[in-house]
């Protein structure tokens, strides 16, 4: 069976991790059969490997986007490695150029989205199922690690951003709906537009 790449992006918190590991359990049981490669959110690995800490990101807009350079050279590294198999991924390549436009210099889209990366990138995404989370106010926790918005308002923001990137690229997704709260019902309804492409 051959199918189309998964992608859940959106804003910090806002239940992508969880949702990628239930899909990944779903996936695994309902097709057994199928290759399915999962590949888990990059960016971790990339502050930790340059020591970068969270707060490069909003105290330098010049150290925020040589981070989200490296981001998105990792992404690319990650989904490059067999560019065939379909992916289950946890963020994008729409995440790095996001960070950048919000926390780094004035040319930081440009020249994020005109590196060979993410041409490749913005290639492989555009054939896929995209879902973008949506912030939700009781789910906002700090792990110490990941950035984290200084009010609502920036949250918010962050999410306009993604549609924002994601519309200009040309890139096709479906939008979390908000009431849907529970885990399952978040898995069944990925799964039901997987499904139907």
């Amino acid at each position: 069976m051959q199918a189309s790449s998964l992608y859940i992006i959106g804003a910090q918190c806002t239940g992508k991790t969880t949702l990628v590991n239930a899909l990944q359990d779903a996936l695994s049981q309902r097709y057994p059969s199928l290759l399915f490669r999962p590949i888990t959110e990059v960016a971790r690995e990339v502050l930790r490997q340059h020591q970068f800490t969270r707060d490069d990101i909003t105290d330098s807009p010049d150290r925020a986007l040589e981070l989200q350079r490296l981001i998105l050279a990792a992404q690319f590294e990650e989904e490059n490695k067999e560019s065939t198999t379909p992916v289950l991924c946890d963020r994008s390549g729409v995440d790095p150029i996001v960070y950048a436009v919000k926390y780094g210099p004035r040319h930081a889209q440009q020249m994020l989205e005109d590196s060979p990366q993410w041409h490749f990138l913005r290639g492989r995404i555009r054939k896929s199922l995209v879902i973008i989370c949506p912030p939700h106010r009781g789910w906002y926790k700090d792990d110490g690690t990941r950035l984290m918005a200084k009010s609502w308002a920036e949250w918010e923001d962050v999410h306009i951003t993604f549609v924002q990137v994601l519309e200009t690229n040309g890139i096709a997704y479906q939008v979390m709906p908000q009431e849907l709260l529970d885990l399952q019902d978040r898995v069944d309804f990925v799964l039901h537009l997987w499904n139907s492409r």
